[in-house]
C-alpha cells in the first residue's frame, strides 16, 4: 500500500487528470498523439509560469505542464509545439523532421548522424560528419535548440495541414511577427457544442502552460477567434500535423 501511494504521489497529475472536461461533456477520441498529451504529467497547482531564467511571469495559467524548456530565450509559442510533437514521435519510434522558415527540412535522423547546419541569411547549408554522431538525450536538445532558432509561426503551416474540426494535438496558428501559435491539448463535446483545452508557450521562453479558460481551464469553440492570452488566435488558423 505504501508503495502505491509513493509512486502515486512522484507521478503527479497528469493533463487528462487535471482537467475534467465541462459538465455534460466528454472527452473525443484521440490518436496516439493526443493520448500522448493527454498523459503529460503536470507541475503541482500554484506551480507560477517561469522564464528561462527561472523568473516568474505574470501570466494567467490554469496549470503548468511539466516540460523542458531549456536555458535560452529559444522555447517560445511554436517552437513549444514543435518539442511536444517531436519528443512524442522519437519516443514512438518515428523521425522527427521539421522545417526552417527559410523551407530547409532539419531532422533528427542527419543531426544525430553528425550533421550539422550553416546559415547564412536565408541559404542553409548541410554539413555532414560537422559533429561525433550521438543520438542521446543531450543530441536531442541540441538538435530542438537548433530548430526553434530558425523555425517558427511561419514555418510551421510546412509541416500541417488545415482542418476544420477540431481534435487532440492539433494546432492554432497565426503566422506572423509576432504571431503566436496554440496546441489542442484536449478536446471535449457535449453534442451542440466543442471544447478545447488549450496549451502555449509565449515570449520570453518560458514554461509550457494551460491557458486559464472560462470552463475551468476549457474554452468554448465559438466564433471567429479563440480568446487566448495575452494573444488571441483565428479558428481559421486550426491545423494538424502532417
Amino acid at each position: 500500500m505504501f508503495l502505491l501511494v509513493l509512486v502515486a504521489v512522484v507521478r503527479g497529475e497528469t493533463v487528462l487528470e487535471g482537467f475534467p472536461p465541462p459538465a455534460g461533456a466528454s472527452r473525443v477520441e484521440a490518436d496516439a498523439f493526443g493520448a500522448w498529451l493527454r498523459a503529460r504529467p503536470l507541475h503541482p497547482e500554484g506551480r507560477p509560469v517561469l522564464t528561462h531564467k527561472g523568473d516568474v511571469v505574470p501570466i494567467g495559467a490554469a496549470r503548468v505542464l511539466d516540460l523542458p524548456i531549456g536555458t535560452r530565450d529559444l522555447q517560445q509559442c511554436a517552437d513549444s509545439a514543435l518539442r511536444l510533437r517531436a519528443t512524442w514521435e522519437r519516443t514512438v519510434g518515428r523521425a522527427p523532421a521539421f522545417h526552417y522558415t527559410s523551407g530547409y527540412l532539419s531532422t533528427w535522423a542527419a543531426w544525430a548522424g553528425g550533421t550539422r547546419v550553416k546559415v547564412s541569411g536565408s541559404k542553409v547549408q548541410a554539413v555532414p560528419g560537422a559533429a561525433t554522431p550521438s543520438d542521446s538525450d543531450a543530441a536531442f536538445e541540441g538538435w530542438l535548440m537548433d530548430l526553434f532558432m530558425y523555425a517558427g509561426t511561419r514555418s510551421l503551416p510546412l509541416d500541417t495541414v488545415a482542418v476544420t474540426t477540431p481534435l487532440p494535438g492539433d494546432i492554432v496558428v497565426q503566422p506572423g511577427s509576432p504571431g503566436h501559435a496554440v496546441v489542442l491539448l484536449d478536446v471535449a463535446t457535449d453534442g451542440a457544442r466543442s471544447w478545447v483545452l488549450v496549451g502555449q508557450g509565449y515570449m520570453p521562453a518560458m514554461d509550457f502552460h494551460v491557458v486559464a479558460g472560462p470552463a475551468a481551464g476549457w474554452f468554448p469553440v465559438e466564433g471567429d477567434m479563440l480568446p487566448t492570452t495575452p494573444l488571441a488566435v483565428p479558428w481559421s488558423g486550426l491545423r494538424r500535423w502532417k
